[in-house]
């Protein structure tokens, strides 16, 4: 990944045509992870072909509960993305092909990226005192 690949904004709609196109043109998926914001949680995906990524990003809702189609059937390896996203964020994906039922990851919280975000402001740090000269 280099700075001249920017991510692409997608629709909901556009989630698996764009899976379906990038297959049909030879790429691969290389990584599909998320993060939660304050309104949304932010799906990331990018697909690869010939040392070239290209990337997207999805916005989903918080309220309902999100569902996000699965593109497993598409691009087989999305189904441990997918559960990984289902753990953490407790993200639905109709039509996952191998579907761990919230049971892929161990971890000490249930959903634990599935709560409420809250953004911390840190304060300016001081600058560092420079070393004497010697």
């Amino acid at each position: 990944m280099s700075l001249d690949e920017p991510f692409n904004e997608l629709t909901l709609d556009q989630w698996v045509p764009t899976a379906e196109q990038h297959q049909r043109d030879g790429f691969r998926l290389v990584q599909m992870t998320g993060t939660a914001r304050a309104d949304h949680f932010e799906i990331l995906i990018s697909y690869e072909q010939d040392y070239r990524c290209t990337h997207y990003r999805v916005q989903l809702p918080r309220d309902p509960l999100p569902e996000l189609p699965s593109l497993s059937a598409i691009f087989p390896a999305a189904f441990t993305y997918e559960n990984e996203l289902k753990d953490l964020f407790g993200l639905s994906f109709p039509g996952l092909t191998v579907d761990y039922g919230g049971n892929f990851l161990r971890t000490k919280t249930k959903l634990p990226f599935s709560g409420e975000v809250t953004i911390k402001k840190e304060s300016a740090k001081p600058a560092a005192k420079s070393a004497p000269e010697t």
